[in-house]
């Protein structure tokens, strides 16, 4: 599951000034972690999207029906993608950003789907030798003509 990930990278492409850079290993290891999102929710690897996430992580976002703030425990949006396991979903992933600095990190992810695409912002920590995702924050954009 980690090629077609790879290969993304490689197809929709880091900026050039990411890619060409040599990576460090906590560079290499926040993009590994990014990537079991990516493909964890993509894939249905309810494994990989778990390992993604520190279990206290938190999703906050503003309802665009509402214009409601929630603020959302990661095992509530972890339960849902259960229900899911196993279904390959109809989107396109890619990592737009990410920056180390120490043991805090952050990382945007840009995922495409049909009608829309999710904006992800999030921050990173490396916890006892692991990255994992903190925080996620998120935006749910509405492609032109799709309401």
């Amino acid at each position: 599951m980690l090629l077609p990930a790879l290969l993304a990278l490689g197809l929709f492409g880091l900026s050039p000034t990411l890619s060409a850079q040599k990576k460090t290993a906590d560079e290499v290891a926040v993009m590994e972690c990014l990537l079991d999102y990516m493909d964890g929710g993509t894939y249905g690897d309810t494994t990989r999207l778990i390992r993604a996430f520190h279990p206290s992580a938190s999703m906050k976002f503003v309802d665009n029906k509402t214009g409601e703030f929630k603020d959302v425990p990661i095992a509530d949006f972890l339960n849902r993608a259960k229900a899911g396991a196993g279904k390959t979903q109809d989107r396109q992933c890619r990592i737009t950003y990410y920056k180390v600095t120490g043991s805090a990190a952050q990382g945007a992810v840009v995922c495409e789907y049909p009608n829309f695409r999710f904006l992800d912002y999030f921050s990173l920590l490396k916890i006892n030798g692991e990255w994992k995702i903190v925080s996620k924050v998120f935006y749910r954009e509405e492609k032109t003509g799709n309401k």
